[in-house]
């Protein structure tokens, strides 16, 4: 049967509200959980009862528009329409709406999973199509999400799950990385964190861990117009979930429903304000606070610096550099694991050492001891100061006193 299109709207629309967030998460749901999903049950089968009779031409004249229960007596079928159900549903529903009633817990613990299945076999017997076979891609306005999620689709159809999941990572990428104050989640990476966040737009938080589970990572790097471009593909991580015994139809056919939940859910989602990481924004500026201040090099590592000094206050590894006159400047990278660290003073008195020098690759490569310039902390002040990608975001930021992070936050 060809389906009008305001029909074929209401039954993707009332697949999606059933669709999304059904899990309640671990344990048994709560009354709060369960009045959502008979609210949500009521919508979705009152759009699906008004789209089957309108497409079966028995909607009464305009301007009389039926009840749901109403609306449920038009439809033209010999098969079972679950009259029972569907109105104790319904008195469930009013009973909330009206006299703010909370509906038995136990009783509508699963009402989205029944009122689901009742639907589609509603669907399948008056029109001809469950509501599983509809496809809610026609609700997806990102024309590269709903591209992927088309090519996940035909490979699944073709058996290769590895490729659908792959096209299916792409598309979540590009429905996160869309959608304002998300795009910092990374696809493939299941983080409680990101799941909370999705769950103010009515995304699953269990759903959403399991998808990111059985999804690969996405390699994207910044185009010339600083959109993240795909070019390298995906990663997947074998040692973890990255193999054939979670490539599966099953693990395809949830992914998909997942992933397109997610994207449908986010794409209209208000702009929220994102927190800007320091090191993007700024660099350090260390400035010497009196003449002849001494700039000497050392190890880099805390633990392995400290237990050279011996008691005799030997320092085999410590160098004399230079020194700096008062008011000059060292710019210091934001990316200095540790900016200030615990030291010794030649006479043995502990003081705070300020590192300058940065090379990220000591420590990657095994056996090399990292070395660095530093100084005392009590011979400079630290300012920080916007560097040059924040001028063409941030204009106004403007130089700002150093404040040492408070020891709960290196916990």
């Amino acid at each position: 049967m060809n389906l009008k299109k305001e029909v074929l709207h209401r039954l993707i629309l009332a697949k999606s509200i059933l669709v999304l967030g059904q899990s309640p998460g671990l344990g048994q749901p709560n009354a709060h959980f369960v009045a959502r999903q008979v609210l949500n049950g009521h919508d979705a089968a009152d759009l699906t009862f008004s789209a089957i009779v309108d497409q079966q031409g028995n909607l009464p004249p305009k301007g009389k528009i039926p009840a749901m229960i109403e609306c449920l007596g038009l439809i033209d079928t010999k098969a079972d329409k679950h009259v029972g159900f569907f109105a104790a549903l319904n008195d469930a529903r009013n009973a909330l709406k009206h006299t703010g009633n909370l509906p038995h817990t136990t009783q509508w613990a699963n009402v989205g999973e029944d009122v689901f299945q009742r639907l589609s076999s509603l669907c399948e017997a008056a029109l001809n199509i469950s509501l599983e076979a509809l496809d809610e891609s026609e609700f997806v306005s990102n024309n590269e999400v709903k591209a992927h999620l088309t090519s996940a689709k035909q490979a699944r159809e073709r058996g290769e799950f590895k490729i659908a999941l792959e096209e299916l990572a792409k598309a979540l990428f590009r429905a996160l990385e869309s959608t304002p104050g998300l795009e910092e989640i990374k696809t493939g990476r299941a983080k409680a964190e990101d799941a909370l966040k999705l769950t103010g737009f009515g995304v699953s938080a269990n759903d959403f861990l399991r998808l990111q589970e059985f999804l690969p990572m996405v390699s994207a790097v910044p185009a010339p117009d600083w959109r993240l471009e795909i070019i390298e593909g995906v990663l997947w991580k074998q040692s973890d979930f990255g193999h054939p015994a979670n490539w599966r139809e099953d693990v395809v056919d949830f992914c998909i429903r997942t992933c397109l939940s997610v994207a449908i859910s986010v794409q209209n989602a208000p702009s929220l304000p994102s927190p800007r990481e320091f090191s993007h924004l700024y660099d350090y500026k260390v400035t010497a606070s009196k003449d002849q201040v001494e700039v000497w090099e050392d190890l880099v590592d805390e633990e392995d610096h400290m237990a050279q000094v011996y008691p005799n206050n030997a320092r085999p590894f410590r160098v004399s550099r230079r020194t700096l006159r008062k008011g000059e400047s060292v710019v210091v990278s934001p990316y200095v694991p540790h900016l200030v660290s615990d030291d010794l003073s030649l006479s043995g008195e502990p003081i705070k050492r300020v590192q300058l020098t940065h090379d990220p690759m000591f420590g990657i490569i095994g056996g090399l001891r990292g070395r660095a310039e530093f100084v005392d902390l009590a011979d400079v002040t630290i300012t920080c100061v916007p560097n040059e990608l924040s001028k063409d975001y941030f204009p106004d930021l403007e130089e700002m006193p150093w404040m040492e992070d408070p020891p709960a936050y290196r916990l």
